[in-house]
């Protein structure tokens, strides 16, 4: 049991270290992916939903005739005043 032993003893250990450290990098590795996807996810979900909003505000129809408009405001400011 000499110097050779414990070289041998450090290289196993040196192989152990490595796949360890392989191990940790993979699960790294996911975790990042996990985590980007799910930003992208959430980035494309914002995305839609402004989407939708969007065509729902498009498609309401104000009118053109200024009195009209202004008699909405006047009505909606005093049913806004009461909440």
């Amino acid at each position: 049991m000499g110097v050779a032993h414990l070289v041998s003893a450090f290289s196993r250990f040196k192989g152990w270290l490595a796949a360890l450290a392989g191990a940790l990098l993979a699960l790294l590795g996911a975790y990042a992916a996990g985590r980007r996807d799910a930003r992208q996810r959430a980035l494309q979900e914002a995305d839609e939903a402004y989407r939708r909003t969007r065509e729902r505000v498009d498609e309401v129809d104000v009118g053109d005739d200024p009195a009209v408009l202004r008699d909405w405001l006047r009505q909606r400011g005093e049913r806004d005043s009461d909440l």
